[in-house]
């Protein structure tokens, strides 16, 4: 007998027929999950993309992201803003400079250029975008090479070894971003968004023209450049997805969203072993801080090493503040001999011990009471 609405399991054989429970726990079907996929496009096709005026946002955004000279003015104080304040090391500073958010207009016209398929759009935004891009890093190496402080801050060391939260940080940046033009909410604090993922590198970049500087120029260069390329991307499958209509077929519509995907994996791959060389980093000064200490047997004070991290050893040069001082070779041979063992490279380490003044206290007092006695 062919299944029915009320035996809809007629068709299975005595011992595989399941129990009459069986309608309340039975797994969600194809043609429930399809349905609910095909409810949920069509209401976000009339219920969200049918609200948004296309043609009006098209418009705002293509004329906010030409080249102007308000543009380049914000430009200029933007950078000069983030660069003194990288230089002073001050957080609040560098904030400062992101409320400008100058680059924000532009690489949204990049993305729904590409979205829509505009190349003479296109082209007139990547030319304002490059034009303020080199304004902003001339005008912070000007500043940099007549200001008397050109030590290399932890706010500019935070920009030169891109990582994949730096890629994550940028794609949420653009989809607030994408999100506040399209529904026509941009404004500063979007634009601050924007802004954290560029204006900081650039001047970062700005700096290393200026001290000649190669491993910050072309670190914070290349976060400049993942940032730029991920915020683009993003802007521009965000316009896709609201619907915006594009002059490109369907077959370069696939292309498009091939490219975008293989793009961001590109750059993901990349910043992700980053982000694990990092992490590795991290936890192993942890474990070559501990290994010191287990070294002097419960003896030191503080350990205050510092790792350099080569291609395939690791140097460690500590100050070790010890209640007893040992010998230098011994001590030296055994924190090696644990270190590589727990690290698995080769370490050479160098070990400086200072008595602390707990233990040249403790002396004293020997020798002030050993003097006494004899007196």
């Amino acid at each position: 007998m062919a299944p029915t609405k009320e035996n809809p399991a007629d068709d299975w054989s005595d011992d595989e027929k399941p129990g009459p429970d069986y309608a309340k726990r039975r797994p969600i079907s194809r043609l429930t999950i399809l349905r609910a996929i095909a409810e949920m496009r069509l209401w976000w096709n009339e219920g969200v993309i049918a609200d948004l005026d296309h043609v009006a946002t098209i418009e705002r955004v293509r004329g906010e992201s030409l080249l102007t000279s308000r543009y380049i003015f914000m430009i200029a104080m933007s950078a000069g803003i983030a660069i003194l304040g990288m230089l002073l090391s001050s957080p609040a500073v560098v904030i400062g400079a992101m409320l400008i958010a100058p680059l924000m207009d532009p690489i949204m016209g990049v993305g729904f250029a590409l979205a829509v398929g505009d190349f003479r759009w296109l082209g007139r935004a990547v030319r304002s975008l490059v034009l303020g891009t080199v304004i902003a890093i001339l005008f912070c190496a000007l500043i940099v090479v007549f200001s008397p402080i050109q030590v290399v801050t932890e706010e500019i060391a935070s920009r030169t070894q891109p990582n994949l939260f730096d890629l994550m940080v940028a794609i949420f940046s653009a989809i607030a971003g994408a999100y506040a033009v399209i529904r026509g909410r941009e404004g500063t604090i979007v634009g601050v968004a924007i802004a954290t993922a560029l204006m900081p590198p650039l001047a970062a970049v700005g700096y290393g023209l200026a001290t000649l500087n190669s491993t910050v120029f072309f670190g914070a260069l290349l976060l400049f450049v993942t940032n730029l390329t991920a915020i683009a991307l993003t802007a521009t499958a965000m316009a896709r997805g609201y619907g915006f209509s594009t002059r490109l077929t369907e077959k370069q519509s696939r292309f498009q969203a091939f490219l975008i995907f293989a793009a961001f994996v590109a750059l993901a791959v990349p910043l992700g072993l980053s982000l694990y060389q990092i992490g590795w980093e991290a936890q192993a000064e942890r474990t070559i801080r501990d290994g010191l200490f287990d070294t002097f047997e419960g003896k030191a004070q503080s350990v205050d090493p510092t790792v350099r991290f080569l291609d395939d050893s690791i140097e460690v040069t500590a100050q070790v503040y010890t209640d007893t001082l040992f010998r230098t070779a011994q001590v030296e041979d055994r924190a090696r001999a644990e270190l590589e063992e727990a690290l698995g490279r080769p370490v050479s380490v160098q070990i400086m011990q200072v008595e602390s003044a707990d233990a040249v206290e403790a002396q004293r007092l020997q020798l002030r009471e050993a003097s006494e006695r004899q007196q």
